[in-house]
């Protein structure tokens, strides 16, 4: 997420289980997992528009990649 051209992910968490499916709770003081196409290198820094439930003011964050998944790891090539 170092080149801010990859653009902004967004993320709109509409109910409480979602909330905790998305929550990482290993990472210090927290994070939420944000699932993308785009390819992203470990410690890449971005921007994220959250949109958290019924709430319609969205919150900016900037956060860096943390967790990535290889390709194909969940039955699809």
């Amino acid at each position: 997420m170092t080149d801010t051209s990859q653009g902004i992910l967004s993320l709109a968490i509409k109910d409480k289980g979602a909330l905790y499916a998305a929550y990482i709770p290993f990472v210090r003081n927290g994070g939420l997992f944000f699932a993308t196409k785009t390819y992203y290198k470990l410690n890449d820094k971005g921007f994220m528009l959250i949109t958290l439930m019924e709430d319609n003011e969205h919150l900016w964050a900037v956060g860096r990649a943390l967790w990535i998944t290889p390709q194909g790891a969940q039955g699809k090539p």
